[in-house]
């Protein structure tokens, strides 16, 4: 059984080639407070938007989306387990969570490349998404912001994110920063399938369509 691993956060992050003006502004005001490197491989679902689950040093962990408020997102970050993984937790807690039916299973226990060569690859349900990240953290008016370099299966993309367990100071800090409030607040699994071309991207293929 999956456990809360630390406090749900509201959450507004945006996903583009380049947010230079912002960049600026946030390099400028905030207190920059880290940079790490990592690579995360996300489990997605074409239907599933709700449940954020990826792998990360030799464990996998997931966020819940509990609320939409105000244009914000508020997860909950849980931890499912180290690998080796137990297979009744793969079946209990993370083929729910994919939203999918879980396969038949030959192992008691599953390590990261059983687990993705066995089970994840060969599923139809299943995508899967490498990540290479360079994160630089920040605090500001009471909240956490990252601004990320991501590559995604090779492709290039940057995000920026504010959260806070205060949906109140998120949306303050976009006003700080001149966030418009037309600015489409995207999660991860969303962009993810997006650039993968898994779901379609609002207002794109209008002409195509017509």
């Amino acid at each position: 059984m999956a456990e809360k691993s630390y406090i749900p956060k509201y959450e507004f992050r945006m996903f583009g080639q380049s947010f230079p003006e912002l960049e600026k502004q946030i390099t400028a005001n905030a207190l920059q407070t880290g940079e790490q490197k990592m690579n995360d491989v996300y489990l997605l679902t074409a239907a599933d938007n709700e449940n954020n689950v990826k792998i990360r040093g030799g464990k996998m962990d997931m966020k819940v989306l509990e609320e939409t408020l105000q244009g914000l997102e508020r997860w909950a970050p849980y931890m499912i387990g180290d690998f080796p993984l137990d297979v009744e937790v793969i079946k209990s807690t993370v083929f729910p969570a994919l939203g999918i039916p879980a396969p038949a299973f030959s192992r008691n226990e599953y390590l990261l490349t059983q687990f993705l060569n066995e089970l994840v690859y060969h599923d139809p349900d299943l995508f899967v998404a490498h990540t290479s990240k360079t994160r630089k953290e920040f605090e500001f008016n009471g909240c956490e912001l990252e601004i990320t370099d991501v590559t995604i299966n090779s492709a290039c993309i940057k995000t920026i994110c504010i959260e806070s367990e205060n949906w109140e100071k998120v949306l303050e800090t976009k006003k700080i920063f001149n966030i418009s409030s037309a600015q489409e607040n995207i999660n991860y699994p969303t962009a993810l399938k997006r650039i993968m071309g898994l779901v379609e991207i609002p207002g794109m293929w209008q002409s195509i369509k017509q």
